[in-house]
C-alpha cells in the first residue's frame, strides 16, 4: 500500500440542502491530496446545482428513497479508493480530519478507527455537549468519524436498515480490530431536528461542555453556523473601522508647509488612510475641491494617531495627549534652535526632507527616530515647459527676501554676470513684505505677492536660469524649477545638497565659499550656514548665456529626474509607511490594493505577470507573504498551480473573507478539480477563454472574468483593466 492511499470519502444525503455546500468545502480543504467525495442524494429537493464540477466528486441521483444502510453500501460499491472515510453531511470537519485518520488507521494495523469521546454542538440551542461511551463499551467509537478498510466492508457490510447502522457494522468487528483514536481536534457532531436518530441529553454518558470548546474549533467556519441558527445565509462581513489619523497642518497654497500639506493629507486618503485634519492656519481660496471636502468631514479624535506638520512651536501642546504623535519639521542651519529638541523627543519619531535635517537634528540633541521623507511636486502643475526662443536670458529668484536665503548674493551674481546686457532680465519673486527693496536696476522686476493658485509654475514658464542660493532644508524651488525644465544654479549646501548628489548630471552646484554663523530673531544662534560667492554664481550664469542649447539639454535631464524621483504623491504614503512603523503597537493605518504571488524572481508565470503589472500600478503593494489583512483594501492573488501551499492559502482567502476583505483571484491554470480557496473568492479571472469557461461550469453562481493575457502586462489597458475590476469589486460589496 502506498504512503497516500486514495480514501473515498462518502456522503449519503436526503433534503440537507442547508448543509451540503459546506459539507462539499470541509471536503476540498482538505490537506490529504489523494481523496474522492461520492455524493448520494436521495432527497426530495435534488442538490445537483450545489455539487462543483470536479473529477474528485461523484454526483449520484437515486430514484428512490433508500435506507441509509443501504446508502452507505451503494457508495462503498461506486468508491475507488481502497480506505474508506464517512462525510457525514451536517458535521464540522477540520482540513486535517483525513492526513489525522489516515494515519492512526494505518499506525494500528486496523481495520477502523474512529473517535473516542466526540464533541458536539446544538447551533439553534447554543450550546456544547460531549458524549464518553460507559466503560468497557464496544464498539466505543462514533459512527460519524469513521475510517476503515474497504476491503473490511466488503467482509462486514452495513445492515441495510434507516438508523443503527454503524454501531451494528462496528459489532462485526473484535474490539482490538478498532482503533479508537483519543484527537477529535478535528471533528464536531452536529445535533439538530433533522438528525437520523434521537440523542437523550439527560443520559448520564452526555456531559454539557462550555460552548468556548466549539467555537474555538469552528473558527473562521462559526459565521456559516451563526447563519444557520438565525435561519439565514451568512452576511457579508462589516470591516472595523480604520484606526484615524489626525494631521494638524497650515492649509495655504501660497505657503510652503501650508501647500505641501494638501497634498499630504490628499496622499493619505488616496493611500487609503482614514485622515481628520485640524488646521493650525487656514486660507480656503485657492484649496482643491477634495481638500475643502476632507476638511468639511473631519473629526479628529481626542488621542489619535497625529501628524503634526509644522515647525514644532506652541501647536504642538493640543497634540501631547495623543499615545503615537508625529512631527514633520525641518530647519536650514548646522544646530536646531534652543529648546526644539525637547519638544520634538516625546514624539514617535520625526520625518524631515532631506538627510541634512537629520544629521541637523540628531546631533542637536533629538533621540526619537529621525525618518527622511523628501518633498516634491506635482506633476500636474510643474512639468516640462518648451520655452520659445527670446533674446537675452530671463533669471528667476524664488524665495523669502531675508539673508539666509542669499537673495543679495543672487542679486550681485546677477548684475556681474550680465553688466551692459539690456536684453537681461532678473525677476525676484517673493512674499510676506517683510523687506523693502526697491530694485536699483530698471532691468530687475520685483514680485512681493501671495499668490493663491496651486504653484506659482507661470513664474518658471518666464525664466531661462533659476538661481537656487537659499539656505533651505530641502530646496522647493530647485526641485520646482527643476521639474519645469529649467537649468538651476544651486547652492550645494544644506538641504539642497541632498539633490545636488543625486542629481548630480542635472544641477549646476556651487560650494559654500565660506560659513557664517546664524543668529537671527526669534531663533538666536544656532549653527551656521553656507555662503556662496558673487563670483561663483556668475561664473555659472555666463555659462548658461554663452551654451544655451547645453543648458536646454540640462533642464530637460532634471525635469526627468524630478518628476520620476520627486513626485509629491509619494509623500503622504511615505509618511504613513514611517508612522506604521513606529507606532506603538506597531499598526496598519491605510488600506491599499494588494497582489499576493508566490515567492520567487522569475521573469515569466504568475511571478513575471505580476511584476509587469506592479510596474505599471506603482501605488499597489505587492507581497510574496501572506499578508496583513488589517491593511488590505482588497487581495488580489496569483495563483499558479505547485507554488502554492493550498491549506494556507485556503485560510487567508477565508480569513479575508471573515474580515470583509474582498478577494479577487487570477488562476494562471484553471485545473480539473475545484480548489477549496475559490469558494471564498469574490472574483475569479481567467486568462483564456477555455479557462473562463471552466470556472463558470463549475461555479455557476460566481463571478468570472476573463482578462486574456497580454504580451506586454505593464500596458496600461492592462492596468486600466484590473484597477475597473476592483473598484466595481468594492463598489459592490
Amino acid at each position: 500500500m502506498t504512503d497516500t492511499p486514495l480514501v473515498s470519502c462518502i456522503m449519503p444525503t436526503h433534503n440537507r440542502r442547508p448543509f451540503v455546500s459546506q459539507a462539499i468545502w470541509y471536503f476540498l480543504r482538505q490537506d490529504y491530496p489523494a481523496r474522492e467525495l461520492i455524493v448520494l442524494d436521495d432527497g426530495a429537493d435534488a442538490i445537483a446545482d450545489l455539487v462543483p464540477h470536479d473529477d474528485r466528486i461523484r454526483y449520484v441521483r437515486l430514484d428512490r428513497r433508500m435506507a441509509l444502510g443501504a446508502k452507505r453500501n451503494l457508495a462503498c460499491e461506486l468508491s475507488q479508493g481502497t480506505l474508506i472515510a464517512h462525510w457525514d453531511d451536517d458535521d464540522w470537519m477540520g482540513p486535517h480530519r483525513l492526513s489525522a485518520q489516515v494515519a492512526a488507521l494505518l499506525a494500528a494495523e486496523a481495520d477502523v478507527c474512529g473517535v473516542r469521546d466526540l464533541l458536539y454542538y446544538r447551533p439553534y440551542a447554543g450550546d456544547a455537549w460531549r458524549f464518553q461511551e460507559p466503560p468497557g463499551a464496544h464498539p466505543g467509537v462514533a459512527g460519524c468519524s469513521l475510517v476503515y478498510h474497504k476491503s473490511a466492508w466488503a467482509a462486514h457490510r452495513f445492515p441495510e436498515t434507516r438508523r443503527g447502522e454503524d454501531s451494528a457494522f462496528l459489532r462485526q468487528f473484535p474490539a482490538e480490530r478498532v482503533a479508537a483514536t483519543d484527537d477529535s481536534s478535528y471533528y464536531i457532531a452536529l445535533l439538530h431536528p433533522g438528525n437520523t436518530a434521537a440523542r437523550n441529553l439527560a443520559d448520564p454518558c452526555w456531559q454539557r461542555r462550555p460552548l468556548e470548546e466549539v467555537t474555538a474549533r469552528l473558527a473562521l467556519d462559526r459565521d456559516f453556523y451563526v447563519a444557520l441558527r438565525n435561519g439565514r445565509g451568512a452576511a457579508p462581513a462589516a470591516r472595523p473601522a480604520l484606526e484615524p489619523v489626525t494631521v494638524a497642518a497650515p492649509f495655504m497654497v501660497y505657503d510652503g508647509y501650508g501647500s505641501l500639506s494638501e497634498y499630504v493629507v490628499r496622499g493619505m486618503v488616496q493611500a487609503g488612510a482614514n485622515v481628520h485634519v485640524t488646521p493650525i492656519r487656514l486660507d480656503p481660496a485657492g484649496l482643491s475641491d477634495e481638500i475643502q471636502a476632507i476638511l468639511a468631514r473631519s473629526r479628529p479624535e481626542p488621542g489619535a494617531v497625529t501628524l503634526c506638520f509644522s515647525w514644532p512651536r506652541e501647536n504642538l501642546a493640543p497634540f501631547h495627549a495623543a499615545r503615537d504623535l508625529f512631527i514633520y519639521t525641518m530647519w536650514e542651519t548646522s544646530a536646531l534652535p534652543a529648546g526644539w529638541a525637547e519638544v520634538i523627543n516625546p514624539a514617535r519619531a520625526v520625518m524631515v526632507p532631506s538627510r541634512f535635517v537629520a544629521r541637523t537634528f540628531r546631533e542637536s540633541g533629538v533621540t526619537v527616530p529621525v525618518e527622511v521623507v523628501p518633498h516634491g511636486v506635482d506633476p500636474e502643475v510643474y512639468h516640462y515647459e518648451v520655452r520659445p526662443e527670446r533674446p537675452g536670458v530671463t533669471t528667476l529668484i524664488v524665495g523669502t527676501f531675508v539673508p539666509r536665503k542669499n537673495i543679495d548674493i543672487g542679486i550681485a551674481a546677477w548684475k556681474q554676470a550680465f553688466v551692459g546686457d539690456p536684453e537681461a532680465r532678473l525677476i525676484i519673486k517673493t512674499r510676506f513684505r517683510v523687506t523693502p527693496y526697491v530694485p536699483d536696476d530698471p532691468r530687475i522686476i520685483f514680485v512681493d505677492t501671495e499668490e493663491r493658485t496651486h504653484g506659482i509654475a507661470h513664474w518658471y514658464r518666464q525664466a531661462d536660469v533659476l538661481l537656487a542660493l537659499g539656505n533651505e532644508g530641502f530646496g522647493l524651488p530647485l526641485v520646482e524649477g527643476m521639474a519645469t525644465g529649467l537649468p538651476v544654479i544651486a547652492l550645494d549646501s544644506e538641504g539642497q545638497s541632498d539633490v545636488c548628489s543625486e542629481a548630480a548630471d542635472c544641477v549646476l552646484p556651487v560650494p559654500p565659499a565660506r560659513w557664517q554663523v546664524f543668529d537671527e530673531a526669534p531663533f538666536g544662534r544656532c549653527g551656521v550656514r553656507g555662503i556662496p560667492s558673487v563670483e561663483d554664481v556668475a561664473e555659472r550664469l555666463r555659462w548658461v548665456a554663452q551654451h544655451r542649447s547645453e543648458a536646454q539639454a540640462l533642464g530637460r535631464a532634471a525635469s526627468e529626474w524630478t518628476l520620476a524621483q520627486r513626485n509629491i504623491w509619494a509623500m503622504g504614503p511615505a509618511l504613513l509607511a514611517a508612522m506604521e512603523c513606529h507606532t506603538r503597537p506597531t499598526r496598519p493605518l491605510r488600506r491599499r490594493y494588494t497582489v499576493w504571488v508566490a515567492g520567487g524572481s522569475s521573469p515569466t508565470g504568475a511571478a513575471g505577470y505580476t511584476a509587469a503589472l506592479a510596474a505599471a500600478l506603482p501605488a499597489v503593494q505587492v507581497t510574496a507573504q501572506p499578508p496583513d489583512l488589517r491593511s488590505v483594501r482588497l487581495l488580489h492573488i496569483q495563483h499558479e498551480d505547485g507554488a502554492w501551499d493550498e491549506a494556507a492559502l485556503t485560510q487567508v482567502v477565508q480569513q479575508a473573507r471573515y474580515s470583509g476583505v474582498p478577494v479577487v483571484v487570477t488562476e494562471h491554470q484553471a485545473g480539473p478539480v475545484a480548489r477549496p480557496w475559490e469558494r471564498d473568492a469574490a472574483v475569479l479571472v481567467a486568462l483564456t477563454a477555455d479557462d473562463a469557461a471552466l470556472l463558470r461550469a463549475r461555479w455557476p453562481a460566481k463571478r468570472v472574468e476573463l482578462l486574456p493575457l497580454d504580451p506586454d502586462v505593464s500596458r496600461p489597458r492592462t492596468a486600466a483593466a484590473h484597477l475597473a475590476l476592483w473598484r466595481t469589486l468594492e463598489s459592490s460589496s
